[in-house]
Formats: structure tokens, sequence, C-alpha cells
């Protein structure tokens, strides 16, 4: 083992803040629609369309209409709950052969990379000495026959240079 660390979700704080933010938004609308549909089943809220009453087919269509909506924003804020919980469930090693990605909790599971099919290190640093780390590991081309890099994004790590490092020294591209 040649480097672990395990990713800060303070790091990703201002990711997880505004999808947060931009889920109350759109949860404030999507609450809307799905409570005048609610109250109209229900027989609270008259719904006009025009200046006529609403069919029953027209209510139950919005409130099946409105149920991704809730379901998209409760996601949303939701959001900074589930990143605390996948940053500190998930670990990050380099060893003198692979690149690898543990987790633990509900999603258990890891994955690893050769460090021979390494073929990019991107860095980008903080103040405190954490950063992120960008690995390209190999290329597919998409739907469209355009050629994409795959990449594992570490965020938050600690020592991020010192990792980039140990990457590069071991990886088979950089010799």
């Amino acid at each position: 083992m040649l480097y672990a660390g395990q990713p800060d979700w303070r790091a990703e704080w201002g990711k997880l803040l505004a999808i947060f933010l931009f889920g109350v938004f759109w949860s404030s609308i999507a609450f809307m629609f799905f409570g005048m549909s609610l109250g109209g089943l229900l027989g609270l809220v008259p719904v006009k369309s025009g200046s006529q009453q609403a069919g029953i087919g027209l209510i139950w269509f919005m409130f099946f209409f409105s149920l991704p909506f809730v379901g998209i924003g409760l996601l949303m804020l939701a959001a900074p709950v589930l990143g605390i919980r996948k940053s500190r469930n998930t670990a990050h090693a380099v060893t003198d052969v692979r690149v690898i990605n543990v987790y633990g909790g509900k999603d258990a599971g890891a994955e690893s990379y050769k460090l021979s099919a390494v073929n990019f290190v991107k860095r980008h640093d903080r103040r405190d000495g954490t950063g992120s780390l960008s690995i390209g590991y190999g290329v597919e081309k998409d739907s469209d026959g355009d050629t994409r890099a795959l990449t594992l994004d570490w965020s938050g790590i600690p020592h991020a240079r010192r990792a980039e490092a140990i990457i590069r020294e071991n990886a088979k591209w950089a010799r």
C-alpha cells in the first residue's frame, strides 16, 4: 500500500449546497402542483380549466405528472445527506500495481484499475492540503462515435499532491 485516504465531504460542500438550494426552489413548485392535484382529487380544492370545472381525468393526469417532479425534488433535498454518507463510506488507495476505490455501508463494494492502464492524472489543490484527482484509465467511444476519457474522480482527498506523485511514479505511461 503506497497511499490510502478517505475523502472529506467538506471539499464538495459548495456543490452540495447548490443542489440543495435548487432543490428547495424545485420542490416548492413541484409540491404546489402535487398539492393542488391531490386537493382536487380529494374535493378540497376546485380545479378549473378556463371557466369550467376540470374533469377528473385532467386532475388524475396532473397528479401522476407531478409525482416524478416531487421525487426529483426530494432527491435534491437529500443530496447533502447522501453525499456526506457516501464520503464517510469511501476510501481510496494506491498500491504498486493498482488504483482502488472501496465503498462500505449499504453500497459496499470495490473497484480497482491497473496502474498500467492509467494514462493521465489531473490534480486540483486546496489551501488546506486536500485536493481532487481525476485519474484517466482508458478511452471509450460514445453513441456518436466520439472518444471520451474514462476517469476516476477522487474529491476531497488528503495529501492530493502526494497521491498524484505516487501514481505518476508507478504508472507505466509516466516512465
